[in-house]
This record gives C-alpha cells, sequence and structure tokens, in this order.
C-alpha cells in the first residue's frame, strides 16, 4: 500500500492544482469513525457514492491523538490509489517522525501489530510522508495549506520551492511555517508574533493573509491545525477559514467537526458532524450501551454502569501531553449561564 501510493505521490507536484467542485476535510487525528460518519452524512468516495462529480481534498493530521490512525492511513491510501485524480492528500504537521512518536501514532502501530511489526509500519509510513504534497489551489482562486502561511511564505512559488521528499529537519522555516503557523487570535491582532506552541513558530494577522492573497490573486485561504469548536471558523474578515474535521478532540473539547463543500461558482458551504453521546459500561456484564439506552433503561439503577473509556494507552498519552486547547475556547471559570458564554 505504501509503495503504490509513494509511486503517486512521487508524480505529483509539491502545490495541487484542484478544480472544484470540491469537498475539504480538517483535521481527522485517528478518529476513524468521524470520518464514517462524514461520509455517510454527506457522500462517500466510491463509485456508488459521489466520487463521480466531485473531489476530495484532506488537509492532513490524519495520525496522532485519536486510536484509529492505521486505518484512517490504510483507508485514504486505498482510495488514493483508486482514484488518483480525484483524491488528494496533502501532508500535516503531525505526519512527522518525531512528532507522531510523541502523540500515539508509533505507540497504536506497537500495540496493535506487535513491537516490530510496528515499528517496521511506523517508520515505512513517515517515510512516505515525506513524499506527500503540501498544499493545493482550487481554480487558482482559493489556497489549501495545513498551518499558514507564517512569517516566510510570500508566494506560492515559495512553496513550490519545497523539494520532496522532505523530512522536519530538512525543510527549513518555509516547512516549519506552512505545517504550523496559527492565524492570530482575532482580526486585531496583526503583524508576525511569537506562537504559544512553541520556540521558533510563529503566528500571523490578517494584515498578511490580505497581502497574501493579494499578492498572489487568491479569493481566501482554507487551512487546519487548530481545533475550532464549531468545526469551522473565519479570520481576517473571511479571508481564512480553519477547519476541523474530528469531533470532541481527545475527548475533552466537545466539538464539532465539519468539512466545506465548494461548488462549481466557488461558494462554500460548511457541513457539520456533532459528537456522539458517551457509551455506557455494564460492569457485570462488561456489555457497552449507548448513553441514550442508558437513560431508557428502567433496571439501570439496579446495575452499575461507567462511562466507557477510550483505549489507555491513547488516552495516557492526552493527559501526559494535552492538546493545544481550541481557538475562541469561552474562559474554564466564566458562568455557564451568562450569555457571553453561549
Amino acid at each position: 500500500l505504501c509503495d503504490a501510493a509513494e509511486a503517486v505521490f512521487s508524480e505529483e507536484p509539491t502545490v495541487l492544482k484542484i478544480q472544484a467542485p470540491v469537498k475539504i476535510f480538517g483535521d481527522l487525528h485517528g478518529q476513524f469513525g468521524d470520518l464514517m460518519r462524514l461520509f455517510l452524512e454527506f457522500g462517500t468516495p466510491m463509485t456508488g457514492g459521489d466520487i463521480t462529480y466531485i473531489d476530495y481534498l484532506f488537509l492532513g493530521d490524519y495520525v496522532d491523538r485519536g486510536s484509529h490512525s492505521l486505518e484512517i492511513m490504510c483507508l485514504l491510501l486505498a482510495l488514493k490509489i483508486e482514484y488518483k485524480r480525484n483524491i488528494h492528500l496533502i501532508r500535516g504537521n503531525h505526519e512527522a517522525a518525531d512528532i507522531n512518536a510523541l502523540f500515539g501514532f508509533r505507540l497504536e502501530c506497537t500495540e496493535r501489530l506487535g513491537e516490530s511489526g510496528g515499528i517496521w509500519i511506523w517508520q515505512r509510513m513517515n517515510e512516505l510522508f515525506n513524499w506527500m504534497p503540501l498544499a493545493a489551489t482550487i481554480e487558482d482562486k482559493i489556497v489549501c495549506m495545513h498551518g499558514g502561511i507564517g512569517k516566510s511564505i510570500n508566494s506560492i512559488a515559495d512553496i513550490e520551492s519545497i523539494q520532496r521528499p522532505v523530512s522536519m529537519e530538512t525543510g527549513g522555516p518555509l516547512l516549519m511555517d506552512l505545517l504550523w503557523s496559527d492565524p492570530t487570535m482575532n482580526d486585531s491582532v496583526e503583524g508576525v508574533l511569537p506562537s504559544p506552541r512553541g520556540p521558533g513558530l510563529v503566528t500571523f494577522g490578517p494584515d498578511r493573509v490580505k497581502a497574501f492573497c493579494q499578492s498572489n490573486n487568491f479569493q481566501m485561504i482554507i487551512r487546519a491545525h487548530e481545533c475550532v469548536m464549531d468545526g469551522f471558523e473565519r479570520f481576517a474578515g473571511g479571508q481564512l477559514i480553519t477547519l476541523f474535521s474530528a469531533t470532541n478532540y481527545c475527548g475533552t473539547a466537545n466539538n464539532a467537526g465539519a468539512i466545506l463543500v465548494v461548488g462549481r461558482d466557488l461558494v462554500l458551504v460548511p457541513k457539520l458532524i456533532h459528537p456522539l453521546p458517551p457509551q455506557m459500561i455494564d460492569l457485570k456484564s462488561r456489555e457497552r450501551i449507548s448513553l441514550e439506552e442508558f437513560l431508557d433503561d428502567g433496571s439501570a439503577g439496579a446495575r452499575v454502569y461507567v462511562k466507557a473509556d477510550p483505549d489507555t494507552w491513547m488516552q495516557s498519552i492526552n493527559d501526559d501531553r494535552p492538546p493545544t486547547p481550541p481557538r475562541g475556547r469561552p474562559n474554564a471559570n466564566m458562568n455557564k449561564n451568562n450569555l457571553a458564554y453561549f
């Protein structure tokens, strides 16, 4: 699978050129159930689905944080091989060995495939990630990437200059900005500022977005990389949209997930899914039931139920290395009855 996908990626340009209509997906982070829900609700990339008349673009961060990165990767790579011209995958910051060694993918591989086989497939997947395209344009009017333009990206030519295969160590400031930078907190914060994510990383203001779009004749930027509570969020007066497709990120954010459907006229329509209620476990039978079944069960009071936990090995990683908080999340200390909270 990796060999066939790598052959396809190696023939593609660093910046893909895509025609509308297209469905755009943000971060998935190993949440295979959310990917299946999005396909079920809004169309499936198969011959009996909508692949014959609409393309699919995925903006990276397929792995880490969730427990089913392997399913996500195997399905998307198989789809890419089957529908080379209609399925488009670009790279996120978690498609890098030094990151996904820490945030779950390597551990998932060894937990599920054994130490030897797990490390082998983890290394092979990361070799493949180094070949993935890094950005995409839609009708030469919308530019899509995982992170942002940071301080060093001023044109599409800057992105095209990155030679693949490329690792984070060899990609330099251009790759770092492309995969790691974020918009500033709101439209009133301009310029380029240090990022709270860590040293060497930056945030970029609405002035950078407007200047980039104007000088490159783009209408807007669509990017992923940050959890947003509604699954999508506007910035720079609507010239940038952040997109996130995994619901209830890390089991704590309670955010919706979204995709964007870009029509032939380049009108954008967001489509949302919301977090599913938690499952409960009957401690005696060890059977899982939904929260609705628990509430409807007249004998529930006579039995002992607990909330079903995610895989403990992944939960421990998320506990030890908490995710970046969602953009625009209300203050945890705010009165939840206050209108400002809602």
